[in-house]
This record gives structure tokens, C-alpha cells and sequence, in this order.
């Protein structure tokens, strides 16, 4: 689940010249925005790079406005299939190779190579579609959850977790490990889970998520997290 947020003081477009550092602010202006190379041929640097490698994540929605950027603006991403075939080094740019696999009146197919070092190291489908209505319904409907309003996020329970002084005790490194990351995404769980007392629950998570920077107004449709 997401919302949208508007811009703060000093984010949202910012300033054109060098890109910002500021990870709540480069969702868009940078880790998004790929440079074009050549014909369906796109360059993409990360600025996240979570335990010394590359987040998959962000390989994803690179991969993504690479084979958006070669169809029309008419249609919109209905299937995406993706597989991680070798992992990434955060030390030198991804290069993604966009193939027209097929372009038809209402459907249109994107295959996009993720590469470094002359290898592939993500390959995805794309599918894109005009929009248009069908009585077929694949998602799950909306589960009843409290709003994100009335729930805390994954760094206010980090230093929760922090002044129990058995926790502290139990997981000193872990938990200041997580605290110390800096990350542009907001995550507020819906039912966390207590680490101070082992109990069964039901085999599945449900956040509520969102950027914490401006993505602009054309990306502010608000999506599901299950």
C-alpha cells in the first residue's frame, strides 16, 4: 500500500546541476531518471547499496522505465516478469538493453537485459496494455488494516526495540545495524511482530509503504503492498 507525499523544504526537482545525495530526495531525479545511450540502450547508477550490493528493487524499477521509455504513453505495465540470474556489483553502473519483442494495437512486449561485465545479471518481461475494462479481477481486494496514520514505522520500533534493555542485550549488533541505515523508503508494518516473546502468527506481512521523497505528480497513483 502507498501514498502519495508532496515535497519538502529543499526536495522535489532541487537543483538541475550535480544529482542530490540526499537519498529522500533521488528516488526520481536520479536512481529513476536512466541516461540514454543509444537506441533502447540505457545507463543506471544506484546511490542505495544496502549490505555491499546491489538492491533488487531498484535493478527492477530501473528495468521498468527502460522498457516504458520505448512504447507509447497510451499504455501502461499490466505484467512484469523478472529473475535475477547473478548478482550485482555496486561498484560500476548497470547497463540496460531494451528488445521490442512485439508492438500491437492494444498489447505491446518489452524484453530488457540488465548487464555488467558483459554479463546479464537481471532479465525481465514487460507487457504493457492499453487501458481499457475486463471483468477479470486478479488481485487480492483490500484487506481491512489500519490506516498508516495510526502506526508506527520500522525506525520508531527499531528504537523501541532498542530501550528494552533485553532486547538490547539479545541483539545489540543487528539492531543498531539497522538503525544506523539510512533508507528512502518508509515502511510502517501492519501487525509487527514482537521480538521480546515468541508467538505463532499467521504466515504472512502486510506494510503500509511509500517514498519519503517527492516522486512527482505522474507517479502519485497509489499502489498495493502485500
Amino acid at each position: 500500500m502507498s501514498s502519495p507525499q508532496a515535497p519538502e523544504d529543499g526536495q522535489g526537482c532541487g537543483d538541475r546541476g550535480d544529482p542530490p545525495r540526499d537519498l529522500r530526495s533521488v528516488l526520481v531525479t536520479t536512481v529513476l531518471n536512466l541516461e540514454p545511450l543509444d537506441e533502447d540502450l540505457f545507463r543506471g547508477r544506484h546511490y542505495w547499496v544496502p549490505a555491499k550490493r546491489l538492491f533488487g528493487g531498484q535493478i527492477v524499477g530501473q528495468a521498468l522505465v527502460a522498457a516504458a521509455k520505448s512504447v507509447s504513453e497510451d499504455v501502461h505495465v499490466h505484467s512484469l516478469h523478472c529473475y535475477f540470474v547473478r548478482a550485482g556489483d555496486p561498484n560500476v553502473p548497470v547497463l540496460y538493453q531494451v528488445e521490442r519483442t512485439r508492438t500491437g494495437s492494444s498489447f505491446s512486449v518489452r524484453s530488457v537485459k540488465a548487464v555488467q561485465h558483459g554479463k546479464p545479471i537481471f532479465i525481465c518481461q514487460a507487457s504493457f496494455q492499453q487501458a481499457q475494462p475486463s471483468p477479470m479481477q486478479h488481485q487480492f481486494s483490500m484487506p481491512t488494516v489500519p490506516p498508516p496514520e495510526e502506526l508506527l514505522d520500522c525506525e520508531t520500533l527499531i528504537d523501541q526495540y532498542l530501550r528494552d534493555p533485553n532486547l538490547q542485550k539479545r541483539y545489540p549488533v543487528a539492531l543498531n545495524r539497522i538503525a544506523a541505515q539510512e533508507v528512502p523508503i518508509e515502511i510502517k508494518p501492519i501487525n509487527p511482530s514482537p521480538l521480546s516473546q515468541l508467538q505463532r502468527m499467521e504466515p504472512k506481512q502486510m506494510f503500509w509503504v511509500r517514498a519519503r521523497g517527492y516522486i512527482g505528480p505522474e507517479l502519485e497513483s497509489p499502489g498495493a503492498q502485500g
